[in-house]
């Protein structure tokens, strides 16, 4: 399978979290305290209740901003996903390339004729039906695109900014037959194309005049059937020229700006069967909200409470699929919480691995239980948040977060560009939920 399979993070038994005592008298019946003996344990499931978001993601990336950001990718194709709602996702990606300080003697002195130029690029997505090969094209761009942290659906060039005859060789095919992650396909660039082109040869000192006459690609797989993602960093342009005797020298332009266009069609509303659809790319999300002041957690405000953990189970991998559709596992999920007005977070927060992103919103730590099961929020961030949500709540105060946003993530924050959906149930026997462990006298 080409999509990553990530190792299972299992975590097994109930975690017992003492908290320091606050100085507050109402924390009284909701810490942790000793003699358990005399006590027994029960755990209580609590459902919020759910509707959809939409918070449409980052696609666009600069590697020289951003280094760490190795594991950025950009999409090309069309996939129609077998789970019901997800419509149509179509996606065409940009990139552009950096300049080198100077070329190899043998290709700076060769005619425009005895070069040829090619895309190089390393897989490391793919989403859809199993293909030998994939037919692409690829344009150049005429104008400056503004692609550092564009949004899936940003517009960052016009049609007039395109060029419409392709860059490519007419039908170019990239080889999608090998079963391995990161394999390397190459795009033939037409006959003629570093003669129209001399910014290639010109790089300058520093690279400068290239980066400023050259403005990069967009490459599409038109009337595809799967999603095929490239490596932004791995991506090169390259150029080749092959002497009377037969050797070989090349000159790799390094892949420096990535966007993805994004777009959804034929999509239905995601409810179907109690589950709600959460898809990554088009940034279809879920908001959770827990409300304190009904049961079961109303009831819980004198209750000793000695563990919590939130749960995002995943059902995709329940859906019937056809053998040569092939979809990625979840790299993660991000849970964003959203504080309350003139609420700020408290110091036992600290060390939690809680953070914030903006103004009222924080990035709250996921781990997968089971990269086809869903993830979790653990004890130590999830119980803080009930117990000061319920004290919070008891003295006519609004519980620590409001909010609750999920979506599709390898990372807290900004995620490389995916298409992929995820199937959580809100009802049934393994819903969305946080669960609560409490105890009562024997």
């Amino acid at each position: 399978m080409r999509s990553s399979w990530l190792p299972a993070l299992l975590v097994g038994g109930a975690l017992l979290v003492s908290l320091t005592a606050c100085s507050d008298s109402s924390d009284v019946g909701l810490g942790v305290g000793s003699g358990l003996g005399d006590e027994e344990f029960s755990t209580i499931d609590v459902t919020p209740t759910v509707r959809d978001t939409t918070v449409v993601p980052i696609t666009g990336d600069n590697q020289q901003q951003r280094p760490s950001r190795n594991e950025w990718r950009f999409l090309i194709g069309e996939v129609n996903d077998p789970i019901e709602g997800t419509g149509t996702v179509t996606t065409e990606g940009y990139v552009d390339f950096a300049g080198l300080d100077d070329l190899p003697a043998a290709i700076d002195t060769a005619d425009a004729e005895d070069l040829t130029a090619e895309l190089r690029l390393t897989t490391s997505y793919f989403h859809g039906y199993s293909t030998e090969s994939m037919e692409v094209k690829v344009y150049d761009l005429t104008e400056e695109a503004d692609m550092d942290s564009a949004r899936a659906t940003a517009d960052i060039l016009s049609e007039d900014e395109v060029e419409s005859s392709p860059a490519s060789v007419v039908s170019s095919q990239i080889d999608l037959s090998e079963s391995e992650d990161s394999t390397t396909v190459t795009i033939e660039l037409r006959a003629g194309w570093i003669a129209d082109h001399p910014s290639v040869l010109n790089p300058g000192n520093d690279g400068s005049n290239f980066e400023e006459n050259f403005h990069g690609f967009r490459i599409e797989a038109p009337d595809s059937r799967a999603v095929v993602g490239f490596s932004s960093s791995a991506a090169a342009l390259r150029l080749r020229t092959v002497s009377s005797s037969n050797d070989t020298t090349t000159a790799d332009y390094s892949g420096l700006k990535t966007f993805t266009h994004i777009e959804r069609t034929g999509a239905g509303d995601g409810r179907t069967s109690g589950h709600r659809l959460i898809q990554g790319g088009v940034g279809k999300g879920l908001a959770m909200e827990w409300n304190f002041r009904t049961d079961p957690l109303d009831s819980l405000r004198s209750t000793p409470l000695y563990g919590a953990k939130i749960f995002v189970p995943n059902n995709a991998s329940t859906v019937e699929t056809p053998s040569n559709f092939e979809r990625p596992r979840p790299q993660g999920y991000s849970i964003i919480a959203t504080r309350p007005e003139d609420e700020p977070l408290s110091e036992e927060f600290r060390g939690t691995g809680i953070f914030a992103i903006s103004g009222r919103d924080y990035a709250l730590p996921v781990a997968l239980s089971d990269a086809s099961t869903g993830a979790f929020v653990g004890d130590n961030v999830s119980l803080p948040i009930f117990l000061q949500s319920l004290q919070r709540v008891r003295n006519g105060r609004p519980p620590v977060f409001t909010t609750f946003g999920v979506s599709i993530s390898g990372r807290a924050s900004t995620s490389p560009p995916t298409t992929l959906p995820v199937l959580v149930p809100v009802d049934g026997t393994n819903p969305l939920r946080a669960t609560l462990t409490t105890s009562r006298p024997k």
